[in-house]
């Protein structure tokens, strides 16, 4: 459920974000103070900004739950325990597919998720994960998808070189439904081309062992550069989250004594297009949201490397943008055009503001589908064109507010 905002909305989910730089005693203290109502409030942001479990988990640490109220408290701890079979139940499909890749002598990694362990998240079922991800190169894409469809998987969509796969019945979107096991199964495939600078992802993988099964996946330094270019990526598209930058932040402080790896990062920068901004970007995040510098950081990473214009747009709207209750957001198109890119032509913006096709379907009719089921889901696919609608028309009113604010900045400040 999403309950409404309080006069004190915005001012608790900044106490909550500061509250990670704070330790016992003094968590419970900046935490202190706020009604029911006003944490109920923030209950929808903790879940889209991937930051409930997580909270959860600093909250008991520091030992100050006991200013939550207790039925908030216990809707985390029931998220918690669901996660954690959800989490459990994603390993184990992770395993399947690494077998089955291995079996069929398909190169793969395995992307984010279980691999973010133990530097980024300390158990990863602290952690939100929707769907697994597998990176392969071109020339085992085509017996990597036969192994993917005779899982049950079906092809939901396709951008660029990722293919999204979905199993399960499709239905309109459900926030409670990301922490349960029962919901719908999706796998995401990153098919590297042949001849693309990132063939390198796969030659420097490592095998992990999860639970006696070995799997693939990136390099220790690939991981922590690739969470930098993901988040890069997402302030580019219309959707972040703050759990991202949380992430990156503590796989920073794991890493803040390893020189070695610091100087692997630092190669690894250097060959990536954008490779030393992601790595700034990252870093003035994490220093903003969790007031933590990444010392460590390769010279290219540091804040003063970052284009006037792109900081000016991480001042203007990061704030508001991980902060919002919105899962999406248009904003990030004044941001696009300043982040160099590969040759591949922008989305025009008129056609982002204004979509001129439907939107994809989410249900599938079944076999023998009754009348009661087809009227049922067409309900479901209005209720999602409808609300689809709504975010176009609010995010693009919006963008045009806040184009203004941008166009005074750039001329206020010469940029």
């Amino acid at each position: 459920m999403r309950f409404k905002k309080t006069a004190r909305t915005r001012e608790l989910k900044e106490a909550i974000v500061a509250s990670f730089s704070l330790q016992r005693g003094e968590a419970a203290q900046r935490l202190g103070g706020f009604t029911e109502a006003d944490w109920q409030s923030v209950l929808w942001w903790l879940d889209i900004s991937g930051m409930a479990i997580y909270f959860l988990d600093h909250m008991q640490r520091t030992g100050a739950e006991r200013v939550m109220p207790s039925e908030v408290e216990a809707g985390l701890a029931d998220r918690l325990q669901r996660n954690r079979f959800r989490i459990q139940t994603l390993r184990t499909e992770a395993q399947t597919f690494a077998d089955l890749f291995q079996s069929n002598n398909i190169e793969y990694a395995l992307l984010k998720g279980i691999t973010l362990a133990p530097e980024s998240v300390s158990d990863s079922a602290l952690r939100c994960q929707t769907d697994l991800d597998f990176l392969v190169p071109e020339e085992n894409a085509d017996l990597a998808i036969e192994c993917i469809r005779s899982m049950g998987y079906r092809l939901y969509a396709r951008s660029g070189i990722t293919m999204e796969f979905r199993a399960g019945d499709l239905g309109l979107p459900d926030l409670k439904k990301i922490y349960s096991t029962g919901s719908q199964r999706a796998l995401d495939l990153h098919i590297l081309p042949e001849g693309s600078s990132k063939r390198g992802l796969l030659a420097r993988r490592t095998i992990r062992i999860f639970d006696d099964t070995p799997i693939a996946t990136l390099s220790p330094a690939d991981i922590l550069m690739q969470q930098a270019m993901h988040l890069l990526k997402h302030l580019c598209s219309d959707h972040s989250r703050l759990s991202w930058v949380l992430e990156f932040s503590r796989h920073v402080e794991a890493r803040r004594s390893d020189r070695k790896f610091w100087s692997h990062v630092e190669n690894l920068a250097a060959e990536e297009l954008n490779g030393p901004l992601a790595l700034s970007v990252a870093s003035w995040l994490t220093n903003a949201f969790f007031n933590k510098e990444a010392l460590e950081l390769p010279r290219q990473g540091k804040v003063d490397a970052i284009p006037p214009r792109v900081l000016l747009w991480l001042n203007l709207f990061t704030h508001n943008l991980l902060l919002s209750d919105s899962s999406g957001n248009k904003l990030y198109l004044l941001l696009r055009g300043e982040v160099p890119r590969e040759a591949k032509p922008l989305k025009k913006t008129h056609l982002i503001l204004f979509p001129r096709c439907l939107p994809a379907r989410i249900t599938r009719p079944r076999s023998g589908e009754r009348l009661a089921e087809r009227l049922t889901r067409y309900a479901i696919e209005a209720d999602y064109f409808f609300g689809r609608m709504r975010f176009h028309v609010v995010e693009g009113i919006r963008y045009a507010i806040e184009t203004l604010r941008w166009r005074r900045g750039v001329v206020r400040f010469g940029l």
